[in-house]
């Protein structure tokens, strides 16, 4: 069984991005077991075996008046902690490659619903008119409740697909993910 535990994590920075990406992710790539610090235990628990830890930040790029309103052009960064992320060394010298390779799966489906909640955040801030004084605090609010999202997300991922393992399920909701950002990547573009 593996557990998630998302850091969420929403700043409002004013600084300029120079690249054009909206959504930023690091790593660009699958996570790989050295993407994770191998511990005793996990918050204590011998059940838990791996913990997969995701911060998303909305960045600013730029304020544009609209008269009575004003549009944000935002960047998602979502990335990976490594330095949080953690599997118990038990799991990994006791495991066989195919158990290992299921559990790591299923964590990168955790990083999976970072990166969708991060297109979100942007794809809704893009057609949102926000108050010339206020986007900040409106911006907040929508960063907010798509946090609690994910934390609901993850939680019914776990339920879903590891109590008990759920292979059909897991590949729904690969499917799910696979449509869910094909999907918020056409939009933002």
């Amino acid at each position: 069984m593996s557990v998630l535990l998302s850091q969420i994590h929403g700043s409002l920075a004013g600084k300029v991005i120079n690249d054009d990406e909206k959504v930023a992710i690091s790593p660009k790539r699958t996570l790989e077991w050295k993407d994770f610090k191998t511990v005793k235990t996990i918050q204590g628990k011998s059940s838990i075996n791996a913990l997969c830890l995701s911060t998303c930040d909305i960045e600013i790029k730029r304020v544009i008046p609209k008269g009575s309103y004003v549009q944000l052009e935002v960047k998602a960064l979502v990335n990976h902690k490594n330095d949080l992320s953690q599997v118990t060394e038990n799991f990994l010298t006791t495991n066989d490659e195919a158990t290992k390779a299921q559990v790591l799966h299923h964590e990168n489906g955790h990083f999976l619903i970072a990166q969708i909640i991060g297109y979100r955040i942007v794809k809704d801030a893009q057609g949102f008119q926000f108050h010339p004084k206020n986007y900040k605090s409106q911006l907040n609010q929508l960063i907010s409740g798509h946090f609690r999202y994910w934390k609901q997300m993850d939680q019914l991922y776990d339920l879903e697909t590891t109590k008990p393992r759920n292979p059909a399920m897991q590949k729904k909701w690969d499917e799910y993910f696979a449509k869910e950002l094909a999907k918020l990547k056409a939009a933002i573009n």
